[in-house]
């Protein structure tokens, strides 16, 4: 399908075109000059763009705009990316950045027109009967950039506060109480981790309801899913609870693998018995097994218990991911 067609606003300092193998630096080098505008705490180094730069290859030509400018500074970006992999619905991602002197002159509403024109293009050329979702994720932006998504249909869909723990502190022993047992994940035992899940959470907003072949095709099937390290907590034969464990290298000039709990939950029957801490206690304790020094999970900003508990076991808040969503029509 041909590219679309949107005219910039003209500015006679700009030239714009798609991005290049070349450009890491210069896109590391924007993100550096938006942070203190935009309040940056998650700042991408060279290499992880120059990484996507390279496997984006040659749909940079259709999937990237950038301008720059009369120095050969890059004073915006926009590059939209397809996730096909989940079975209830096709995501396209939104992301983009104005330098702060080239604000206000209307390329940031520019772009996200050219963005969701483009996303709506890969979807069609999808062909599938999935639901469609624009979805702009981002851990830092201004107050007008959040004004701006919102002029142009996208809604808050939820936002998320990433907490770490130093590994290399002690972690409190786990007294599992008369009755009790782990056991670890299994493709016997995952209609029971699933079980537990869907009690666990069913209460909280926006709850999916999806099947266990979606939730496990999510939660389970991606790289760096460990097995071995993900928890459910059985009182005799019946679940109470479950914790879901990866291991992710984070890149940078001193590779840190970290461990990361992307999910975990108690049933409500089971709650205030200090489970919950005895789950993340011996997910910790196995991670300090396989010699991680950082252990990472994310907390709905609204989970108010749960951030109480991280807290409690030494997690501490570092940075805030929050989703703005539309629907493709």
């Amino acid at each position: 399908m041909a590219r679309n067609t949107l005219v910039p606003p003209g500015d006679p300092e700009l030239a714009w075109r798609p991005l290049c193998q070349e450009d890491g630096p210069a896109l590391h080098q924007l993100e550096l000059d938006c942070a203190p505008t935009d309040g940056g705490t998650s700042l991408t180094t060279v290499e992880e763009y120059e990484r996507k730069l390279d496997q984006t290859g040659e749909d940079l030509v259709k999937d990237t705009l950038c301008a720059v400018d009369s120095s050969g500074q890059l004073a915006a970006f926009a590059w939209v990316t397809l996730d096909a992999s989940l079975k209830h619905e096709c995501r396209a991602f939104l992301d983009g950045r104005v330098f702060p002197q080239h604000r206000g002159r209307g390329l940031g509403s520019f772009l996200v027109q050219w963005m969701e024109a483009r996303a709506l293009q890969k979807l069609s050329e999808l062909g599938e009967d999935r639901p469609g979702v624009l979805r702009i994720d981002f851990y830092d932006r201004s107050d007008d950039a959040l004004a701006l998504f919102e002029q142009h249909g996208f809604r808050l869909a939820f936002a998320e506060d990433e907490m770490r723990r130093d590994l290399r502190h002690p972690v409190p022993p786990v007294d599992l109480p008369d009755g009790y047992t782990f056991a670890s994940w299994s493709q016997e035992r995952a209609s029971l981790f699933f079980q537990t899940y869907h009690d666990a959470f069913k209460e909280r907003p926006r709850f999916p309801h999806w099947s266990e072949e979606t939730w496990r095709r999510n939660f389970t099937g991606g790289e760096g899913f460990r097995p071995d390290l993900s928890l459910l907590l059985l009182e005799g034969a019946e679940p109470v609870g479950f914790a879901l464990c990866y291991m992710q290298t984070e890149a940078g000039p001193e590779p840190t693998t970290e461990g990361w709990i992307v999910q975990m939950g108690v049933r409500p029957a089971w709650r205030s018995r200090g489970l919950g801490g005895l789950l993340l206690g011996e997910a910790l304790r196995r991670f300090q097994v396989e010699g991680l020094r950082r252990a990472v999970l994310d907390v709905n900003v609204d989970n108010h218990q749960a951030r109480r508990l991280y807290e409690r076991l030494g997690f501490e808040t570092w940075r805030r991911r929050t989703s703005y969503q539309k629907a493709a029509v």
